[in-house]
């Protein structure tokens, strides 16, 4: 799609994982507020962010293995 631009230095994997992570924990805590007693973080929330920020880094790494590839 982009030709693995993103993923070019690890600072911008990092940057792109937070910011993947943090879209994923704003959600959670948006349907808490709709679902729950009040807009809170809670520990479902934080994984599900942990797994959107793993899941990143673990593609961004197979793009670049990929790309290094002669």
């Amino acid at each position: 799609m982009f030709r693995g631009r993103a993923f070019r230095t690890w600072t911008h994997v990092v940057a792109g994982a937070c910011g993947i992570a943090l879209l994923f924990l704003v959600v959670m805590v948006m349907a808490e507020a709709v679902i729950g007693e009040g807009a809170r973080v809670t520990r479902a929330g934080l994984t599900v962010s942990a797994a959107a920020f793993l899941g990143y880094i673990g593609i961004a790494w197979l793009i670049r293995r990929d790309d290094a590839r002669p």
